[in-house]
């Protein structure tokens, strides 16, 4: 299960922001791309289980969902496609490049003063 390392990874950089500061992390929102191959379950999972102690103890998890965007090879038109296969709107192209949705990363930090 990668989303244990996945998490490990974002919990160390969690911590390096916020080293050094008397604050307690009340939210820690991860950007969880739609191509991610990462399971929100256990990415929770994860979570719960690497907070109970240290300095992210007691923070909640919230995951948003980013969607695909890809860009078509031929025409250069970027959308969402809807389902796979991905086809161009514009000009029926089967070739794109992935430009969005790939990516697990923090979007936000919510934090109190001490």
């Amino acid at each position: 299960m990668h989303e244990t390392s996945l998490m490990e990874s974002v919990l160390s950089i969690a911590e390096k922001a916020i080293e050094g500061k008397n604050v307690e992390v009340q939210r820690v929102t991860l950007a969880v791309g739609k191509l991610s191959n990462a399971l929100p379950a256990a990415l929770s999972f994860a979570f719960e289980a690497m907070t109970q102690a240290g300095p992210l103890s007691g923070a909640e998890l919230v995951m948003e969902e980013i969607p695909v965007r890809v860009q078509c090879e031929d025409c250069g038109c970027n959308y969402e496609p809807d389902e796979f296969p991905y086809i161009c709107p514009v000009c029926g192209c089967i070739y794109y490049r992935v430009t969005q949705g790939e990516d697990i990363y923090i979007q936000s930090l919510d934090c109190l003063e001490k």
